[in-house]
């Protein structure tokens, strides 16, 4: 959308406007350098993630073959309680990967896209209105 730069009649408009803008520009640059902060940190932890899902679901699965297959007994409950465990473990895996993970970082990329998009906004905003500010008297 334009911008309705004869609003601004004065460059004292221009400035209160520019210096609004200014300010909306440091928080986004703030916020960008945290968000990529945290995608890197996403990032490092996705892989670690990913092993501990993959052996959560290895252990799930090798101790549900070995139940079906015990008589009933001690072996068998000690076996199911160890596959409660283990799939506790495998949930805690699967938070993990939503909040710290893969998942997260493309969460962390979308952030930035719009975080990147909007700077380029305010960017080209500011450019219009210090042009037009040239042209208003003093």
């Amino acid at each position: 959308m334009a911008l309705t730069l004869t609003l601004l009649t004065s460059k004292a408009d221009c400035d209160k406007v520019l210096d609004d803008l200014s300010k909306q520009k440091s928080e986004l640059e703030y916020k960008q350098i945290a968000v990529t902060r945290s995608r890197g940190n996403a990032s490092d932890r996705a892989s670690d993630i990913e092993a501990n899902l993959a052996s959560a679901t290895a252990e799930v699965d090798s101790l549900t073959a070995i139940i079906a297959v015990l008589p009933e007994g001690s072996t068998k409950t000690e076996m199911e309680t160890r596959k409660v465990k283990a799939e506790y473990k495998l949930f805690t895996a699967e938070q993990r990967k939503l909040q710290y993970g893969t998942t997260a970082v493309i969460l962390y990329e979308s952030q930035l896209d719009e975080i990147e998009q909007r700077l380029f906004v305010i960017d080209g905003s500011m450019s219009s209105i210090t042009t037009h500010k040239a042209t208003l008297p003093a």
